[in-house]
């Protein structure tokens, strides 16, 4: 499971860290290994050439019996890792039921300190360079669709 979380935050890293102007990238993925199945969503606001506001949604799902007799382990351990994330400018919700573990993390980037960002090894984005077509291009690379 760490893998997917690191996954989730390169993935993210990559996207939050672009920026473009007036334009609105939506890349989603689904991904199903032994067991589980994981959909992403991130959706990344442009203001002007600079990102504004990135939200990400991951959504997994067990579906395996040998998943379902561990996922009490496995929820306590995605718990763990994002529960008590609020912070000025990034706001991070989740939710477990019935074998299915949502996590939701929206970053306002002018708010987000870069401290802050740092526990998903994002800090630093609100100074990068890259292009809303880097973004879009490396995302697909890596299996995302976007539009």
């Amino acid at each position: 499971m760490k893998k997917i979380g690191l996954l989730v935050v390169a993935v993210f890293g990559v996207l939050i860290l672009t920026g473009c102007g007036g334009k609105t990238l939506t890349c989603t993925n689904s991904e199903s290994t032994s067991g589980l199945s994981m959909d992403q969503k991130i959706v990344a606001t442009f203001n002007g050439e600079k990102v504004s506001r990135m939200k990400l949604e991951v959504e997994a799902k067990a579906t395996s019996d040998l998943y379902k007799k561990n996922w009490d382990t496995l929820a306590k351990t995605l718990e763990e890792q994002y529960s008590n994330k609020n912070k000025d400018g990034i706001k991070v919700t989740t939710s477990n039921k019935n074998y299915t573990y949502k996590i939701s993390i929206d970053i306002d980037v002018k708010k987000a300190k870069d401290e802050d960002l740092k526990d998903y090894d994002l800090d630093g984005i609100a100074s990068n360079k890259d292009s809303y077509d880097d973004a879009k291009k490396e995302l697909e690379s890596a299996g995302f669709k976007c539009k």
